[in-house]
């Protein structure tokens, strides 16, 4: 039976480019750590509260990866927390690759602390008011 342990970053590549941007609306500058350089493109999605998370992003983005620290801003946000989840389209098949148990095969991030069992609200969040909000890629 296959088991998906991240289906935020499944959500992620149905996701991509919608975005929120009007003026009451907040906006966080991101970093993201060890992006495998000119392979894909980095796909992102933010949630606003628990209720949405793995559910509905309230932003998400499709970059072109490049060097191997990105800097982007990430608009849509309300709130004072933010959870970003985050993967390297490696093929570019605007897919999450994972194994037969669900495990991610291109590598992810997440903001906060996930630890080994995937991320959820409650290990993902940060506040928005820390910036950089820095994401660091599984390798």
């Amino acid at each position: 039976m296959r088991h998906n342990l991240f289906p935020a970053l499944l959500l992620a590549s149905s996701a991509v480019l919608h975005t929120s941007t009007s003026a009451a609306e907040g906006c966080a500058s991101v970093e993201v750590q060890s992006v495998r350089p000119q392979q894909g493109h980095l796909m992102i999605s933010a949630f606003n509260d628990e209720a949405s998370f793995n559910r509905k992003p309230a932003a998400a983005l499709r970059l072109v990866a490049g060097e191997a620290t990105m800097r982007f801003e990430i608009c849509g946000l309300t709130g004072p927390d933010v959870a970003l989840m985050l993967y390297q389209d490696l093929d570019s098949d605007g897919k999450m690759g994972t194994n037969l148990l669900g495990l991610p095969t291109e590598p992810w991030g997440s903001s906060g602390s996930p630890g080994m069992t995937g991320p959820t609200w409650a290990t993902a969040r940060v506040l928005v008011s820390v910036q950089p909000l820095v994401v660091r890629m599984s390798r």
